[in-house]
């Protein structure tokens, strides 16, 4: 049994470099499960999606099989004659695993315009399927990898008993710059043994997406390749879980654990980063504003850059929090940073020095009372530094 990706079972994983990376790191991956699967999925909504991503909604309610993956090529904005090479190269898929090209989704991330690397992927694939295996999830999450600085995996043990064993849950994600996902580059692949119907799945997934990756940022910029895949190979043999099941919950609590995990590995690996920043805001009015403010706060360049430079300036978290169209009264607001008030409805004194020393540390905690109802949200992202830019600089 492997971990991340290839926990459950009766899911192989492999990634080889096939040239599309000169520096010789895995730029293709391959995951497979011989039982078929009930999918589901999130994508990207950027307008100008990646002829994988279009792919990938079009087969994603088939039973399916494999899902390929590229990195160090989008496969966006590149042309119509790309999109029959993606065509070409899941039928070519297909022949060498003997299963309808249907049953296979893809995904890619990488630069934008440049043509799909068809011959060097298709050369590929002897090698990438010789070597399936359950213990190679690692070369699988170090496949999918652009700009980030360490592969990102987490498995979970539901609990839930099956005739053969207890559920297991395992993912991958990459995603260091373009991160404001309602997606975005955000790949993420979940894999579970778990018997659960389609509409269970896809509910499941929502959710656990809504709580997670849809609550991070990094740069504010959504993606042409941001996706999200789940599937379910049933090989556990527990009772169908279904939307009015018992075991629903626990289904649902156990993913929503393991995305929010892998989006604070994100978050963290954001490009240039030097500190995780998760903003908690709690008593809003509804769900939709204290989402909205968590992200605002999060997302602030200026708020990033304040971070990043251990400065407790409470007043650019008080200007996020007012730009957004929120039910809010100022008078009743309260902000901690790192377990200090620092605002009540007004400035109040509080021991600066102590704080600067608090915000040298490597995770900071934001804490917003908007004391308007009982409603509360988390958000992830990263401080910004000079290291950002310098690295979107050098990017091409």
């Amino acid at each position: 049994m492997g971990k991340g990706i290839t926990y459950p079972v009766g899911f192989y994983a492999n990634g080889i470099n096939c040239g599309i990376k000169s520096n010789g790191k895995e730029d293709l991956v391959l995951i497979y499960s011989p039982s078929p699967c009930i999918a589901s999925g999130t994508f990207t909504t950027n307008q100008f999606k990646s002829y994988s991503v279009l792919w990938s909604i079009k087969n994603i309610k088939n039973e399916i099989k494999a899902i390929l993956i590229n990195s160090g090529n989008a496969n966006a904005c590149n042309g119509q004659e790309n999109w029959e090479l993606t065509v070409k190269l899941i039928e070519e898929l297909a022949l060498k695993l003997k299963i309808d090209k249907n049953s296979i989704l893809f995904a890619s991330t990488g630069i934008i315009g440049e043509r799909l690397p068809y011959e060097k992927i298709i050369n590929g694939f002897d090698r990438l399927i010789e070597n399936l295996s359950p213990k190679n999830n690692i070369l699988a999450a170090k496949g999918i990898m652009t700009t980030d600085t360490f592969p990102k995996e987490y498995q979970i043990n539901t609990g839930i008993s099956g005739r053969k064993k207890e559920v297991y849950i395992g993912g991958m994600a990459k995603g260091a710059g373009m991160i404001n996902p309602n997606m975005a580059t955000m790949l993420c692949f979940i894999t579970t043994d778990a018997v659960i119907d389609k509409k269970a799945l896809d509910f499941a997934l929502k959710e656990a997406v809504d709580e997670s990756f849809n609550m991070i940022t990094v740069d504010n910029d959504t993606s042409t390749n941001d996706t999200v895949i789940i599937l379910a190979n049933g090989l556990a043999r527990n009772k169908t879980i279904h939307l009015d099941s018992p075991e629903f919950e626990i289904f649902c609590n156990s993913l929503k654990k393991l995305c929010i995990e892998l989006a604070k590995k994100i978050a963290s690996d954001g490009e240039g980063a030097s500190k995780l920043i998760e903003v908690n805001v709690n008593g809003g009015w509804c769900k939709k504003d204290v989402r909205r403010v968590a992200k605002k706060v999060c997302g602030s360049l200026l708020v990033k850059t304040a971070i990043s430079g251990a400065n407790p300036n409470w007043g650019r978290i008080v200007a996020a929090i007012g730009s957004t169209n929120a039910r809010i009264d100022m008078k009743n607001i309260e902000i901690k940073i790192c377990g200090i008030t620092v605002f009540k409805g007004k400035p109040v004194e509080y021991e600066k020095d102590k704080l600067i020393q608090l915000m040298k540390n490597k995770e900071i905690k934001i804490e917003i009372d908007l004391k308007r109802g009982n409603f509360s949200a988390t958000a992830y992202g990263c401080d910004l530094t000079e290291d950002y830019v310098r690295i979107n600089k050098e990017y091409s």
